[in-house]
């Protein structure tokens, strides 16, 4: 009962928080459901009450599309959810228009698809990742919002984590390993959970309220639910891209100590099975699933080489697999972009990995723009554009090994690094005030505390008015009385 009052309350804050403060609440609440996916993780919930197929984000989905479109031809009007008052509305960037361009090849690649009734089904979860990435480019206008989405997201995936190793501790079940998690296999769950495990360091870096220990505790139901998925893949992602943390860590002291902790806890923690699974990676020669991916990466450039422009479309690579000398039907070919490659065309392969890059390299300027900078403002910038770019380097690696067509989590990071590149946080303007002569020091542009009340953090010490200066400003109000 209680999950479905949760669910019935967070829809309810989704749709009418959009339509009272603005579009950004609707954004906030459809990625946090994209994440926890509670029709999968509730099910046996909300089953109870016949609802594990009511359409929860549907609802705000729809109401934020709308509410955006009102906001943009000027019907509706929320100053709380616009850009901080006296600076120009955050521009779009390279990365912004890649992602488009990517989502043009898949839509004529579903066009032009060999089997266009194969290809529609898994179109239909790619348009929803495309249109509402579209919403949140516009609706998203604040640094302090994707403060909270970061947040939103990690709370969600953590929690999805926790209900992974409680299965497995209460009745030993592998459900992540042999049924994945709402419609992700167990690569694609891994892989989830890897990605935000950089997430947590570093908002618990950023972080000084107390809660921030939960982010710690996540780190270890994410590892941890990262071993129980048996996904090899997502395991070599954390270990090659674990040296990052390094790189974009305040307390870098603190790391190695971090990082030994971790590995002590995988040795402690992990079984037999799991620990089988791991170490099976170096034995590329005798081990069946890596001379697989072998056979399906060259299948899978003689099908992109044989339709380089449209490829045969979303998913149609699969059904054909078999007949290019895959060992069974349906077989995947195992990496991201050459499964683009295949399907929707080199064009399109070409564009997500250049999208992937800009990504990176944005999230990389937001950085460098508070480079220098000390105040809690700066802190958080450099906490998303840090787990931004270990979570997609996390990706990059992953992709790589594994064919993830309908995954929010890489979509939702390349979000935040193209939003905080056009939002520009690293801003310093001068301000005055009106009824005195004098300027004040110049201020880092408002971020927070809330994603509708912007902040002013002063980045040095403002001059007090010279004694007689003031006398004459007296002198001058008595002679205008």
């Amino acid at each position: 009962m209680k999950q479905l009052i949760f669910m019935a309350l967070v829809t309810a804050i989704g749709v009418s928080g959009t339509v009272l403060t603005g579009p950004f609440v609707g954004v906030l609440v459809y990625y946090f459901y994209a994440v926890l996916r509670p029709q999968f993780v509730w099910e046996w919930s909300l089953r109870t009450y016949d609802l594990h197929t009511f359409p929860w984000s549907f609802y705000v989905a729809i109401t934020t599309m709308a509410v955006t479109a009102a906001t943009a031809v000027g019907i509706l009007s929320y100053p709380s959810s616009g850009p901080s008052p006296g600076y120009p509305k955050p521009r779009l960037t390279v990365t912004h228009f890649l992602l488009w361009g990517f989502a043009i090849m898949v839509t004529l690649g579903t066009i032009f698809a060999r089997h266009p009734e194969v290809s529609i089904i898994y179109y239909m979860e790619l348009i929803k990742l495309f249109i509402m990435f579209t919403v949140a480019a516009f609706a998203v206008q604040r640094a302090g919002q994707l403060w909270w989405i970061l947040i939103a997201v990690t709370i969600a995936d953590i929690y999805v984590s926790y209900e992974v190793n409680f299965h497995y501790f209460a009745t030993g079940y592998l459900f992540l390993a042999k049924q994945g998690f709402g419609g992700l296999d167990n690569n694609g769950a891994a892989l989830m959970f890897a990605m935000i495990i950089p997430s947590c360091y570093f908002l618990w870096e950023a972080t000084t309220h107390r809660l921030r220990w939960v982010f710690l505790v996540g780190i270890a139901f994410l590892g941890h639910g990262v071993l129980l998925s048996f996904s090899r893949g997502a395991m070599l992602s954390l270990l090659i891209t674990a040296p990052l943390l390094l790189l974009y860590s305040q307390k870098r002291k603190y790391i190695v100590g971090f990082l030994a902790i971790a590995g002590l806890g995988v040795l402690v923690t992990a079984g037999p099975e799991v620990q089988d699974r791991f170490f099976s990676i170096s034995q590329h020669d005798a081990d069946e699933s890596a001379q697989s991916r072998l056979t399906t990466w060259k299948i899978a450039i003689r099908m992109a080489l044989e339709e380089p422009i449209f490829g045969l479309g979303v998913r149609n690579s699969n059904l054909y697999t078999k007949a290019y000398g895959a060992d069974m039907e349906g077989r995947s070919i195992h990496s991201q972009y050459l499964q683009i490659a295949a399907d929707c065309g080199i064009i399109a392969s070409v564009l997500f990995i250049l999208m992937l890059g800009s990504a990176l390299l944005s999230a990389w300027r937001a950085r460098m723009s508070v480079r220098g900078c000390s105040d809690h403002d700066a802190m958080r910038v450099r906490a998303m554009t840090a787990s931004v770019s270990c979570g997609l380097a996390i990706y990059v690696v992953g992709a790589s090994f594994l064919s993830l067509d309908t995954f929010e989590m890489p979509y939702i990071l390349v979000l935040i690094a193209a939003q905080l590149q056009g939002i520009r946080p690293g801003d310093v303007r001068p301000q005055t005030d009106p009824t005195d002569t004098f300027q004040m020091s110049p201020s880092v542009r408002p971020l927070w505390p809330s994603p509708g009340t912007p902040m002013s953090v002063p980045i040095g010490k403002s001059r007090p008015l010279p004694q007689h200066r003031f006398h004459h400003v007296q002198e001058g109000l008595r002679s205008s009385r």
